[in-house]
């Protein structure tokens, strides 16, 4: 038994468009970075995020309370400008 077979029409690709370069800098919010913690510190600052949400406290998350003493430490070794 024979199947005729029928030409599969090309699918027409999309061209491949780019944004357009720019000159200068564009702000980010936030940039991705990686750090390994000891167990003990990282299960506190878990724990001090989880109580600070449970507290109603106006900062709470892992994110901000690691860039609060991150930024205070910068300030304090002379690396901030914030």
């Amino acid at each position: 038994m024979t199947q005729d077979k029928k030409p599969v029409p090309a699918v027409a690709e999309a061209p491949v468009t780019r944004p357009p370069l720019t000159t200068g800098f564009q702000l980010v919010g936030l940039i991705p970075i990686t750090v390994r913690l000891r167990q003990k510190i990282a299960g506190a600052l878990k724990r001090a995020s989880l109580e600070r949400q449970l507290a109603g406290s106006e900062f709470f998350s892992q994110q901000e309370i690691v860039e609060r003493a991150l930024a205070a430490w910068l300030r304090e070794n002379g690396h901030g400008n914030e």
